[in-house]
């Protein structure tokens, strides 16, 4: 639905929306002032910033900036933008993340503004990269290369986040969403573990995708369910409405615990939901979106399917990827220059970032790819024969910035890729490590997960990590999606439990046995006994993490800022701009009800924010005449006048005066609780 809304026009527009506006600076600047003056609270403060992709560390007075990079393609210039930005602004390496962003560390908030003006007069943006949005848009690793696809997943991720990037629907959701593009149904983006996913089918002559939605990690993980099993491609933005609205809709705002689509999948159930999800899409299927210029859709090929793709990998236009690690998904600004340099010569004109943390270098010719390899390994970026030789190693980045981590998974993650560089046989199996229970390192679908806990020891709370055995995320294995849980270790003997259980799956495994099947054969006994080995909890080292050198200081204190909280009133006001949109949209195709029901959506969200700016509340299913005769009166004679105008205009044919007379109502509310709006560059 990427419509966008001005207090003057019409809010059905066919311009294309950009990545990047140079307004968003104006308006973060303008918020950083105003909590640097003290005229903020915290929490209208945390929930504005999130939005713009600053995101509080552990350390006091520096920011995490996180950089969307929507498909994970990264063109030259960004590459050499964030190597220069990483000098200029923070401190230690760029971390590539499990969702294809990128993430820079320390930057001093006074500097925040400065930064993000680096960045975006560059063409990079940071805008929804965080906050209770839709998150980065991720897509298959090898997305436009890879011979088994039927389109460019890449290219559907592009195009999403540029469809809605901005919507005031999707500025204060009750949480994220996180949606994901595979273009077969090999599943490399791993979309069953996503709020949306889109994978990319044939269906005869059509071309199209099938939805799944629902899916998650975190605390409880589950499955996506299949939603929809074909739409055409001139239909997606509207799945992603569909999923925005039921989001606003059912979701729980109150306890945020349970904000995610997957917790509205549980409370109906999955044929409920599938029925809701459908019926929506229905309702909305019709209206104006965006144009969708059509994709470029191919036969697919055979290829090997690696579950991490590593190495040098053939393309379907007969040139190569070379698919290489930066260890843990760290990159200094000289390696990014390297990268950068590198690429030029070979006249590829962009790379690519992996939800493995892997880095790819595509478009490579036969002649040239000795050298490529050879120079990427010069500037530590491993490039295994293969994905069996490759230590399979993903981490986030814990207690090192994190402030709800509770161990150090760097830690851990560089003591597992040790052994593995000395053993050939700790190689080949996919080891994913989080800091705690949100697995952001995605630790319930490796072939071995940790996630760290808090456990006392004597008395005292020393690192732990809670072991998960033979998760898979791809849709293909939705029924072993989440690993077994295992038991629980002290920190300093994980990697050694990862040894004990690793040597006891290539001892007793059956021939094509994976690790799951493995795991549910020998059962928890089997891997107790295994693990019975580990001996006591490690003795005084235990209370100091991997990486560490102080005493575990135990469970964090600070509250984490994933689930952001959301200001009221910011709430309200975007939801009033939505409302007006939806107006408009339903009258350019003349379906009269609808752009009545919305008008008098925005009538309300508007007097909703008059009733808050009067010190009272308001409840989601109060009558929208109580609250209207509520803001008449608490309102001034001459709003009153302005409210009662649109409403009486509203009740009669639904004219251009009408919409003026609405307009009028919003603006006045505006300007009475936010102040005069800032003007947007003429330009855009």
């Amino acid at each position: 639905m990427n419509v966008v809304c001005s207090e003057k026009d019409s809010a059905v527009t066919v311009s294309a929306e950009p990545l990047v506006r140079l307004s968003d600076l104006d308006e973060y600047s303008e918020g950083l002032a105003q909590h640097l003056a003290g005229h903020w609270d915290e929490e209208k403060w945390t929930a504005f910033r999130v939005r713009f992709g600053v995101y509080g560390q552990k350390q006091p007075g520096v920011q995490m900036l996180r950089i969307k990079i929507p498909g994970g393609v990264l063109p030259l210039s960004w590459v050499t933008t964030v190597a220069e930005f990483n000098r200029r602004f923070c401190t230690g390496d760029v971390h590539i993340t499990t969702r294809q962003d990128i993430q820079t560390y320390f930057v001093p908030l006074p500097r925040s503004a400065e930064a993000l003006e680096f960045l975006y007069s560059r063409g990079m943006t940071t805008r929804e990269a965080c906050g209770n949005t839709f998150r980065n848009i991720t897509a298959c690793a090898l997305a436009g290369n890879c011979p088994r696809e039927h389109v460019d997943a890449g290219v559907v991720a592009d195009r999403l986040a540029a469809t809605w990037i901005r919507q005031p629907l999707v500025q204060h959701m009750p949480r994220k969403a996180k949606i994901a593009v595979s273009g077969c149904a090999t599943d490399c983006a791993i979309t069953n573990i996503h709020d949306l996913g889109f994978i990319a089918v044939r269906q005869g002559d059509r071309q199209g995708f099938a939805v799944l939605a629902g899916g998650g990690l975190g605390g409880q993980p589950r499955p996506a369910v299949q939603v929809l099993d074909f739409v055409a491609e001139e239909d997606l933005a509207t799945v992603v409405e569909t999923l925005a609205r039921l989001h606003q809709r059912y979701s729980d705002r109150i306890n945020r615990n349970t904000a995610r689509i997957k917790f509205v999948v549980k409370r109906f159930g999955e044929e409920k939901f599938r029925a809701l999800f459908q019926e929506e899409f229905e309702r909305l299927r019709g209206l104006p979106q965006r144009p969708w210029a059509p994709l470029s859709w191919r036969r697919p090929g055979e290829a090997a399917v690696e579950r991490t793709p590593m190495g040098v990998v053939r393309q379907h236009d007969g040139r190569f990827a070379v698919v290489g690690n930066p260890p843990l998904g760290n990159l200094s600004s000289d390696q990014l220059d390297s990268l950068a340099a590198l690429a030029g010569e070979l006249g590829v004109s962009q790379l690519r970032v992996t939800r493995d943390q892997n880095l790819v270098l595509p478009d490579v010719p036969a002649d040239r790819l000795e050298d490529a390899v050879a120079r990427l390994r010069a500037i530590n970026i491993e490039v295994p024969a293969s994905a069996a030789e490759t230590a399979d190693v993903v981490s986030c980045p814990g207690t090192t910035t994190c402030r709800i981590g509770i161990t150090n998974s760097p830690g851990l993650a560089r003591a597992v890729l040790e052994e593995a560089r000395s053993d050939p046989t700790a190689r080949g199996l996919a080891v994913r490590i989080s800091g705690c229970q949100n697995s952001c390192g995605q630790h319930h679908i490796g072939d071995f997960g940790f996630h760290g806990v808090a456990k006392k020891i004597d008395g005292r709370q020393a690192p732990h990590y809670q072991i998960h055995i033979g998760g898979d995320g791809r849709v293909g294995a939705q029924a072993e999606m989440v690993g077994i849980a295992g038991p629980i270790v002290a920190a300093r003997l994980a990697p050694r439990a990862l040894r004990l259980l690793r040597e006891g799956y290539q001892s007793a495994r059956l021939p094509g046995e994976s690790v799951r099947g493995w795991a549910e054969r020998i059962g928890k006994d089997g891997i107790a006994g295994l693990l019975s080995a580990l001996g006591d909890h490690g003795g005084a080292d235990a209370f100091i993490d991997w990486g560490d050198s102080a005493t575990f200081p135990g469970a964090p204190t600070l509250k984490g800022e994933c689930a952001a909280p959301f200001a009221s009133d910011d709430l309200l006001a975007d939801l009033a701009d939505d409302a007006l949109i939806n107006f408009d949209r339903h009258l350019a195709v003349g379906r009269l009800p609808g752009a009545r029901r919305s008008a008098e959506e925005a009538l309300v969200f508007a007097a909703r924010r008059l009733v808050h700016k009067a010190g009272q509340m308001t409840r989601d299913d109060e009558p929208s005449a109580t609250i209207l005769e509520r803001a008449r009166g608490g309102a001034s004679a001459e709003v009153a006048a302005v409210l009662d105008a649109a409403a009486e205009a509203l009740a009669g044919d639904l004219t251009e005066s009408a919409r003026e007379a609405l307009v009028v109502f919003l603006d006045t509310v505006r300007f009475l609780v936010s102040g005069p709006a800032v003007e947007k560059d003429a330009a855009e």
